[in-house]
C-alpha cells in the first residue's frame, strides 16, 4: 500500500462499544452510536450495532444514505441541526432529528405531513456550552408551538457539552435538563422517550454515579472509537485506544542537522519557526501531510520517534533513538486524536483498511457442493466438472432433480421464485456442513440463490461480478429489460420490496465490485454512484490491466468481510459464447483474474450463470463448457499460466 492508510480494527470497535454500553446499560442508558467522524462508514456502524448500540447517529445526510443502502435499518438519528432547504429528504431518511429552530421544525411538520409520516424530533436545550440548544427561557413558548403541529412529534430533549465552550458535564446541569424534561411533560402531558444528556465527555459523571436518574440516553462516538472520554482524553476503562492506526511510507531516511541552514521566514504554512540544535540526527520524511491529516493529532506507536513538523505532502520525523531501527520503505504508526481521524477519514487520498479476524468464521472448505438449476448442472457434470475438481483434491458433493418443499415462511423467503428458495436453502445446510457452493444456472436468478445462501452463512462478505452488463437496472425499468439485467439492484435492495433483508446487510455496495462492464444504462450509471460499487469497464481494463484491477477489485470486496463470493457470466469473455460478447476480457484475462481469486484465499462461494443459449444445444456447444469448466477451475486452484 503505497499512500497512507488508516487501518481500522472492526473487533476493538465492537469490543469497545460493548465497554461502554455495558457501563451504560447499568445505569439504565441507551447509547446511540456515532459514526459521523468515519462519514457513515456502514462496516463500523455494523460493529457498534454488534456491541449493542440501539441507534446510529450520524450528522450528514449522505452519510445517511450510505449507512442506508448497506441494509442498516436500525434507529438512525440526524445531530447535525437540519436545514430549511433538506426537510423532505430528512423526514423520508431519518427516524429522529436533533432540532432547536422553530420555523426548522415547522418546515419538518409540513413535509412529513405531505408524506403521511410523523417525524420525531430530539427538542435541544442549550446548558452554556453555546453550540445549539433552545435557550431555557424561551423553551416553554417554543414547545407550545411545536406540540400543536400535526406532522411532529416530541421524542425527547437534549443537550449538547464540551463540543464548543468546552462546559463539563455535572450533576448540576444534568440536573437542569432532567428539570426541564418534567417541566415539559407536566405542562404539556408529555411522556418524553429519551432525554439526551451528551456525548463521551458525560461518561465520567455517569462512572461515578451521579448522572441524575431521569438521563436515559448518550451518543457516544469517540469513547468507542478511540477508547478516550473527551474531557482530558484520558483512556477509558475497558477500552482499547488503537482501533484506528495511521501509517505512511518512510520515502526519505537521512542524517542531517537540526537545524536549518541560512535565514529563516516563514515557512509554507505562514509560520515563524523555532528549531533547537541537536547535532546531526537521522531523519526520515513519510509520504503522509496536512493534506491527508491533523499532523498536531498524530502519536507515534512505535517507540523513540519524534514528529518534527509536516508540510502538505510530507511528515518529518527524528528516528534517530527508534526502539526498532527503520530503514527506507518501512511503514510508521500513529494514533490519531479526533480531529486527526476525521481529516484523516474525510481524505480521498488516505487508504481506509478494515481489519477483520477472518479465522472467526473461515475454515478450509470440507468439499465442493454443486447446485443449481438441474438441466444445467447436468450439462457441466457430463462435460467433465466433478471429476476436474476431484482431480485438484476437493471432495464433491451435488444435486441434480427436485427435493421437498421447505417451509418458506420460517425462512423467510416467500417473495421468492421456488428454485432459488429451494437452491438457497440446500446450499444453506451444506455450507453449515463445510461444503463451499459452485452454483450453476441458466440466468442470474442462480445467483441470487448463492448470495442469499452465502448471507444466511456469513456475517459479512464481498462480491465479485463478472459481466458484460452492469445489472442494475433500477426497479420503475425493470419491465422494459430481461430480468437478468436488474439482478444485482435486486440482490442489492433496491426493488421496491426487499427480496431478503439478511442479505442486504451482510453484502454492503461497498464491497461490490463490477469486473468487464461493455454496456450501462444511464439510469444505472446515476444507481451505481450514488450506492459506491466500484465499476471496472473493459476502458479501464484495458488501461489498468487486469492484473492491476483484480488487485483494488479483491482489496474492496474483502475490506472488512469474511471472504467473498465471485459470480461468472461467460457474456464477459470475448466471443466466449457468442458474437455478441466481442470486446471482452480475453481467456487469459479471465483465466488471471481466477488465478488472482484462488491466490488471495478469499474465495468462500461462486457462481457460474448465464448459459440459457448453450443449454438446448450442450453436445454441439461441450467445448465451450469445457472452456468454461477450465476458468471454473482457475479459481479453485488451478494453475493456467503455470506456478
Amino acid at each position: 500500500m503505497p499512500g497512507p492508510s488508516v487501518r481500522i480494527d472492526l473487533k476493538k470497535i465492537e469490543d469497545n462499544t460493548r465497554a461502554v454500553v455495558s457501563l451504560c446499560r447499568k445505569y439504565g442508558i441507551e447509547v446511540a452510536g456515532v459514526t459521523k467522524v468515519t462519514c457513515g462508514m456502514p462496516q463500523i456502524a455494523k460493529a457498534m450495532i454488534r456491541g449493542g448500540v440501539t441507534a446510529i447517529g450520524e450528522s450528514r445526510l449522505a452519510n445517511i444514505h450510505r449507512l442506508r443502502a448497506s441494509g442498516i435499518n436500525s434507529t438512525i438519528i440526524l445531530l447535525r441541526i437540519p436545514p430549511l432547504s433538506a426537510v423532505d429528504e430528512i423526514v423520508t431518511s431519518v427516524d429522529i432529528s436533533l432540532n432547536s429552530e422553530l420555523p426548522v421544525i415547522k418546515a419538518l411538520s409540513d413535509a412529513a405531513e405531505k408524506h403521511d409520516i410523523i417525524h420525531k424530533i430530539i427538542l435541544m436545550i442549550d446548558l452554556g456550552d453555546l453550540r445549539e440548544g433552545i435557550w431555557p427561557d424561551d423553551l416553554l413558548t417554543t414547545a407550545e408551538q411545536i406540540v400543536r403541529l400535526p406532522a411532529v412529534k416530541i421524542e425527547g430533549i437534549g443537550t449538547n457539552l464540551t463540543c464548543y465552550g468546552g462546559v463539563i458535564p455535572t450533576k448540576e446541569n444534568m440536573g437542569k435538563l432532567a428539570d426541564y424534561a418534567e417541566l415539559l411533560e407536566r405542562t404539556f402531558n408529555l411522556k418524553l422517550k429519551y432525554i439526551s444528556g451528551g456525548n463521551s465527555s458525560s461518561l465520567p459523571l455517569l462512572a461515578s454515579g451521579r448522572m441524575p436518574e431521569r438521563i436515559n440516553h448518550l451518543r457516544i462516538g469517540e469513547a468507542i472509537l478511540l477508547g478516550r472520554e473527551t474531557i482530558h482524553r484520558s483512556a477509558w476503562p475497558g477500552t482499547t485506544q488503537d482501533a484506528f492506526l495511521l501509517s505512511a511510507e518512510i520515502i526519505e531516511l537521512k542524517k542531517k542537522p537540526s537545524q536549518p541552514i541560512g535565514n529563516t521566514g516563514e515557512d509554507a504554512f505562514g509560520r515563524h519557526r523555532k528549531f533547537r540544535d541537536t547535532g546531526m540526527r537521522m531523519r526520515a520524511i513519510l509520504n503522509v501531510g496536512r493534506e491527508d491529516t491533523v499532523v498536531e493529532g498524530l502519536s507515534p506507536a512505535e517507540k523513540g520517534i519524534t514528529i518534527l513538523g509536516a508540510s502538505s505532502d510530507h511528515l518529518l520525523l527524528d528516528v534517530t533513538d527508534a526502539e526498532i531501527p527503520l530503514k527506507l520503505g518501512d511503514r510508521a504508526h500513529f494514533q490519531p486524536s479526533y480531529a486527526a481521524l476525521l481529516a484523516a477519514m474525510t481524505s480521498e487520498y488516505v487508504v481506509k483498511e478494515l481489519i477483520v479476524d477472518r479465522s472467526i468464521q473461515r475454515t478450509e472448505p470440507k468439499g465442493i457442493w454443486i447446485d443449481g438449476e438441474p438441466e444445467i448442472v447436468k450439462m457441466f457434470s457430463q462435460a467433465g466438472l466433478g471429476k476436474s475438481l476431484k482431480n485438484l483434491k476437493y471432495s464433491i458433493a451435488s444435486h441434480i432433480g427436485t427435493s421437498p418443499r421447505h417451509n418458506i415462511k420460517e425462512h423467510n423467503l416467500t417473495q421468492h421464485n421456488p428454485t432459488i428458495r429451494e437452491v438457497a436453502l440446500r446450499t444453506r445446510e451444506q455450507c453449515s456442513k463445510g461444503y463451499m457452493p459452485l452454483i450453476l444456472g441458466g440466468s442470474h436468478r442462480m445467483t441470487l440463490a448463492a448470495l442469499i445462501a452465502q448471507a444466511f452463512n456469513t456475517e459479512a462478505f464481498g462480491l465479485l461480478w463478472f459481466d458484460s452488463h452492469a445489472c442494475f437496472i433500477p426497479p420503475d425499468l425493470k419491465k422494459h429489460y430481461p430480468k437478468s439485467r436488474s439482478a444485482l439492484s435486486t440482490a442489492l435492495g433496491y426493488s421496491r420490496v426487499p427480496w431478503f433483508p439478511e442479505l442486504r446487510y451482510r453484502l454492503s455496495p461497498e464491497n461490490t465490485v463490477i469486473i468487464g462492464v461493455q454496456e450501462a444504462e444511464p439510469e444505472e450509471v446515476v444507481l451505481l454512484k450514488k450506492g459506491r460499487i466500484k465499476t471496472f469497464t473493459m476502458e479501464d481494463i484495458d488501461n489498468l490491466g487486469i492484473k492491476e484491477v483484480m488487485h483494488k477489485g479483491l482489496i474492496r470486496a474483502a475490506s472488512g468481510t469474511y471472504g467473498i463470493h465471485v459470480s461468472f457470466s461467460p457474456s464477459v469473455v470475448d466471443r466466449l459464447v457468442s458474437e455478441e460478447s466481442a470486446g471482452g476480457l480475453t481467456l487469459r484475462e479471465i483465466y488471471l483474474a481466477m488465478e488472482m481469486i484462488s491466490n488471495s484465499g478469499l474465495l468462500c462461494s461462486m457462481d457460474a450463470v448465464g448459459f440459457d443459449k448453450i443449454r438446448k444445444q450442450s453436445n454441439s456447444n461441450r467445448h465451450i463448457i469445457e472452456r468454461i469448466i477450465n476458468i471454473i477451475l482457475s479459481a479453485f486452484g488451478k494453475k493456467i499460466l503455470g506456478e
